[in-house]
């Protein structure tokens, strides 16, 4: 009988690295990422592939035309957002720009690769380790790796204030699980309940599995993977292997 075994690697903000693991050795380790960039520009500069970076921007921007709250008037489109954060829009209404986007990657890396990702980390940083050096030498493998099945998606950001005024860069889904309503817009006003849910963002965003959703290895990316192996932005990350 196979002995359970568990390798879990967590970044979160300015959280430490921790890796745990227990039980026999498993062949892979499953891998997800999710990291903020305000634009394309950033999101190359960190290294990942720039046909990911575009696609990622652009089916963010389609769901921003789509799920964006609107309003009456630009107060309560910035009063939910940041001033002078809103703009009009072609039928009169306000809305919030643009921030950003969260792209989120998933897949399995061997395990092989974790333990020399991890060595060429520690290396790289002068034996400190860099946690955020080791996810992007893992993102460069999965990407790099045709059978992986990896799969990335993306959503819109924005810039708002949180409950203590600290400006922040979030999706509409973190926002609403941290309480925001967005009562003062017109999707809120004409819901049954008088706020902005999740199920307003819809089905794919609500659930978190986006509204993209594309194997990485597609079009040749793996190509480029090699030379493009970083990771930066705003990041959180988790990798598992269990049997």
């Amino acid at each position: 009988m196979r002995t359970r075994s568990s390798v879990k690697l967590l970044l979160a903000g300015t959280f430490p690295l921790a890796l745990s693991a227990c039980g026999a050795s498993q062949d892979t380790v499953a891998f997800n990422t999710k990291s903020n960039f305000k634009s394309v520009e950033e999101c190359v500069a960190a290294k990942v592939p720039v046909e990911v970076c575009s696609d990622a921007f652009m089916q963010a921007l389609a769901d921003h035309r789509r799920i964006a709250p609107t309003y009456d008037d630009q107060a309560s489109c910035d009063s939910d957002f940041v001033p002078g954060y809103c703009q009009i829009t072609p039928d009169g209404k306000y809305m919030p720009k643009m921030g950003g986007f969260e792209l989120a990657m998933s897949g399995d890396v061997p395990r092989k690769d974790l333990e020399q990702a991890q060595q060429q980390a520690a290396v790289q940083s002068g034996g400190g380790g860099n946690s955020g050096l080791l996810t992007g030498l893992l993102l460069g493998n999965l990407l790099s790796n045709s059978g992986g099945g990896g799969r990335y998606y993306s959503q819109p950001i924005y810039d708002s204030r949180d409950n203590r005024g600290t400006y922040t860069s979030s999706t509409l889904s973190r926002q609403i699980e941290q309480g925001k309503s967005f009562s003062r817009s017109t999707q809120a006003r004409s819901s049954s309940s008088n706020t902005y849910t999740q199920a307003t963002l819809g089905k794919s965003l609500g659930s978190g599995s986006g509204s993209v959703s594309s194997t990485v290895s597609r079009g040749g990316f793996g190509s480029q993977a090699t030379a493009r192996s970083g990771w930066g932005g705003k990041s959180s990350s988790f990798f598992s292997s269990g049997g």
